[in-house]
């Protein structure tokens, strides 16, 4: 998965965003992440999962807000990670 940015949004907090154009089905997202092990908190219209300590808010359209994370590199592992455990 490539990124167009993955950039600061606040102190202790990055956003991921996809490049192309992206449409996820939160449910089955749902399914795919929990068997790999990301813990999910809910799913309302936005998935928040948590894995290894970092909270990410998945959306629809693929942006992705991880927290807490303080550095670039950190983010776009844990972005890789999830896109690759929903086989993106």
């Amino acid at each position: 998965m490539e990124f167009i940015a993955v950039k600061p949004c606040r102190p202790d907090a990055y956003e991921a965003v996809p490049k192309g154009r992206i449409s996820l089905d939160l449910h089955d997202c749902e399914k795919a992440l929990a068997g790999k092990g990301y813990e999910v908190l809910s799913s309302p219209g936005v998935m928040l999962v948590l894995r290894k300590g970092v909270e990410i808010t998945l959306y629809p359209h693929g942006r992705l807000l991880l927290h807490p994370v303080n550095d670039r590199e950190a983010a776009l592992k844990a972005a890789k990670e999830l896109y690759d455990a929903l086989g993106k």
